[in-house]
């Protein structure tokens, strides 16, 4: 709580006491802190409190500073140091009322009025100081009068709108303050100094928030005066320009600061007052008209300097420095091209903004037309001549009476090549051209134009090349130019891709109609897709992008597509997929006893093996009969079965059925044969090498190979009966040997080798074994041929590797 709260809190308290004692409290005070007032001729400074007797009268006064002798007593209260100054307003009470603008006020003292209040501005003292200047009593605005003896007055100034000459010290309001500073002929305005801090600008501002001191500096000038040679004409003094005086001694110029005295002398058209070693930038206003309407054109200064040229003024302050703009005459000369608008070089330069200059007589000027120009709608143009005959680059001498040349210029042929959609890659004679561009060439000239085939697009679309705008549908073409302009369109279509796949994989051929090479197709076209189950399958239904049980369907592409044939596996038997285990054989029949394989699709639910002795008539419930005959199985796998033919079994054409649990019996027509001899073989790099062994019992392999003279163990199947019989399914025993009864014959290279012996493996079901001698004349590090002849019907063709 603070004191004028504390104090408002007694007299609420008071204020209680006085309805039963007849006595008033109220508070006296300002509206900002600091001003003094009186009460019944006592001095207060900040809020009092009173408590009086009801009636009583009191006399309330703001205090005012004396006036001087012989003027008027304003409202104003200077604080005790004089750094504000306080402007009475009248009182207020606690009502709000305005009870006099006066700053005396009588009160009787009552309940209902509890405060009485000064309404209060305040102003701060500001110091004006002038550098280099006489305090004088010099009066500013209106009739100056002259300056008096002995005082130098450089100038005055405005601060905030009101004008000095000479220091002094005002009070002003707080808040924002201009200020602005006119320095008089011989002088130049060097700043101000605002508290302390510099300022270069003559126009400025502050913020007044307390006492401030501003000085304004003014200086000594360099006086310089302009002319020119004709006398009158304009100059560019720091880029402005400027008129001088047409007659010597100069003209005045009879502008000077407002509230300048009367003896203040003026300066002439052309003078300036600079700054010691200040710098300015000068030049003549070039070209320009005289009085008399001739042209006249700047040449340079009296000094030596050119356009534009920088200029410091020096320090000596005594002497005025005199500078001549020199002018020569000017005429005009025009450049022109035919057709307008075309680009020119003049002086090295190019962007100027025309081609009409004012030049001085007989001054020389560079100018070139370009050998090619292009103008605003993008025709190309070939320079032909300039009106004097002179080369594309010359030299231009200014003739009295002006100069007018023409470049006069022949258009190229132009074709604008584009494409739907636009922004396409195309090559044009080799070099790129993004769609749509401008080639221009002589009339008659021709262009290669390769448009791109296709252009990828995202997620299985792209743009095809459909058409030329002139019917061409090729897109590789030439292009001729005629005399005028022409433009060749490329259109494309919008292609989607089909996609087809079959569950299973490889389980349907499918037709396409209309067919397409890479499965795109326009968009919109109609495709009708039909999915031929291979052998083994059977069509279920579609997926994809297509429906329905039939296997025949249509879509339209109306964006990428896919079609999935989901399938059936069913049980099949490829075409002669009955044959010797061993490979295929010539005659492809069997031999009773041999072991077989089936060949085809879904034949058994997984690949199983079964046992080795005796073979399994039944692997993973598939079984294969022929006939009334069970055969014995080896393996069983959905695309292979291994079986031995029974050796009940005579010569003939025979069936065999597989049994697949849950799946329809396949059947397939096979020939057994007495003998159908066949080879076992191990596949290594794209050989069929022979499975045999050497007489230790290692495997004959490319790395451990035959050798001449030594005897070799074969193996084959379906070589013919044995002396002793034998039992479906049982692996042949160690004894008693079982000797094959049919001739055999080895067939290796061009040697016919007869057999060391021949007969049933033992161990083995169906499976027989030969013995022979390598013959000693085979080439070495070969491999050589080796087939089996067993009654004159040959074994399939395997390798024997020879060291």
């Amino acid at each position: 709580m603070n004191r004028f709260s504390s104090i408002l809190l007694i007299l609420f308290s008071v204020g209680s006491l006085s309805a039963q004692s007849g006595v008033s409290s109220i508070l006296i005070g300002a509206s900002i802190p600091g001003p003094r007032f009186l009460v019944d001729g006592q001095v207060y400074v900040g809020p009092q409190a009173f408590t009086w007797p009801a009636g009583s009268k009191h006399i309330v006064q703001f205090y005012l500073d004396m006036a001087p002798v012989g003027q008027v007593q304003t409202p104003v209260q200077t604080n005790t140091d004089g750094s504000s100054q306080w402007s009475f307003g009248g009182w207020v009470d606690n009502a709000g009322d305005l009870l006099s603008t006066g700053p005396v006020q009588t009160v009787t003292a009552s309940p209902s009025v509890t405060s009485l209040t000064a309404t209060v501005t305040v102003a701060y003292r500001v110091n004006i100081g002038f550098f280099n200047a006489n305090s004088a009593p010099i009066t500013c605005g209106g009739s100056p009068g002259s300056i008096p003896p002995g005082v130098l007055l450089p100038g005055l100034v405005y601060v905030a709108g009101t004008c000095y000459a000479t220091s002094t010290t005002a009070y002003l309001g707080a808040g924002p303050v201009t200020l602005n500073a006119f320095p008089f002929p011989g002088f130049v305005f060097s700043g101000w100094s605002i508290n302390g801090n510099s300022t270069p600008s003559y126009l400025s501002s502050f913020t007044l928030a307390g006492p401030a001191s501003i000085y304004a500096a003014f200086q000594p000038a360099k006086r310089v005066l302009f002319q020119t040679v004709p006398p009158g004409l304009q100059v560019l003094v720091d880029r402005t320009p400027t008129p001088t005086s047409p007659v010597s001694p100069c003209q005045p110029n009879l502008y000077l600061p407002p509230g300048a005295p009367s003896t203040i002398v003026p300066l002439c058209y052309g003078e300036f007052d600079f700054q010691p070693g200040s710098n300015h930038v000068i030049s003549g206003v070039s070209p320009q008209l005289d009085t008399s309407g001739n042209t006249w054109v700047f040449s340079q200064w009296s000094s030596g300097l050119g356009p534009n040229a920088s200029f410091t003024a020096d320090t000596h302050l005594g002497t005025e420095t005199v500078l001549t703009a020199q002018f020569v005459p000017g005429t005009q000369t025009a450049f022109l091209t035919s057709p307008n608008g075309l680009q020119l070089t003049v002086d090295g330069r190019t962007n100027w903004p025309s081609y009409n200059f004012t030049w001085a007589v007989g001054s020389t000027h560079q100018v070139t037309a370009p050998a090619t120009d292009t103008d605003s709608k993008g025709r190309q143009w070939v320079f032909q001549n300039w009106s004097n005959g002179g080369p594309a680059a010359q030299s231009v001498t200014v003739a009295q009476g002006g100069t007018r040349l023409i470049a006069t210029y022949a258009v190229l042929s132009q074709a604008t090549i584009t494409s739907n959609p636009t922004g396409l890659s195309f090559q044009v004679d080799g070099n790129t051209c993004q769609t749509p561009c401008v080639v221009n060439r002589p009339s008659g000239a021709q262009i290669q134009i390769s448009a791109p085939a296709s252009l990828p697009l995202n997620g299985g679309a792209r743009w095809d090349f459909q058409s030329w705008s002139d019917g061409g549908s090729i897109n590789s073409r030439l292009v001729s130019f005629n005399a005028d302009s022409q433009t060749i369109l490329a259109n494309y279509q919008t292609s989607y891709l089909l996609t087809a796949a079959a569950d299973p994989a490889n389980g349907v051929t499918f037709q396409f109609t209309p067919s397409s090479a890479d499965m795109y197709y326009p968009a919109g076209a109609q495709v009708a897709v039909t999915a031929n189950p291979n052998a083994g399958f059977k069509f279920r239904r579609w997926a994809g992008d297509l429906t329905g049980t039939y296997p025949v369907a249509a879509l339209q592409m109306s964006g990428p597509r896919s079609a999935i044939a989901q399938l059936d596996r069913i049980p099949y038997i490829a075409p002669a997929g009955v044959r010797n285990a061993a490979g295929i054989t010539p005659d492809g029949a069997v031999a009773p006893g041999s072991i077989i394989s089936i060949y085809g699709e879904s034949l058994a639910p997984v690949f199983a093996v079964g046992p080795t002795n005796p073979l399994a008539q039944t692997i993973s419930n598939v079984t294969v009969t022929a006939g009334d005959l069970i055969l014995p199985l080896m393996f069983v796998s959905p695309e292979q079965i291994n079986a031995q033919v029974p050796v009940e079994l005579t010569d003939g054409d025979y069936s065999l059925t597989v049994h697949t649990p849950g799946q329809p019996d396949v059947s397939a027509a096979f020939t057994v044969s007495r003998n159908s001899p066949g080879l076992f073989s191990r596949p290594a790099n794209d050989q069929a090498y022979v499975t045999a062994s050497h007489a230790d019992g290692t495997p004959v392999t490319a790395g451990n190979p035959a050798q001449p003279g030594e005897t070799l163990t074969v193996f084959g199947t379906g070589f013919g009966p044995f002396d002793q019989p034998v039992v479906d399914g049982f692996a042949i025993p160690a004894s008693p040997v079982f000797n094959s009864v049919d001739p055999v014959q080895l067939n290796v290279g061009s040697d016919q080798v007869p057999p060391v012996w021949t007969g049933a493996a033992t161990g083995f079901v169906g499976t027989v074994i030969t013995t022979f001698q390598v013959p000693a004349d085979l080439p070495p590090a070969s491999n050589v041929p080796l087939t089996v002849t067993v009654n004159g019907r040959t074994s399939n063709t395997v390798v024997l590797p020879m060291q």
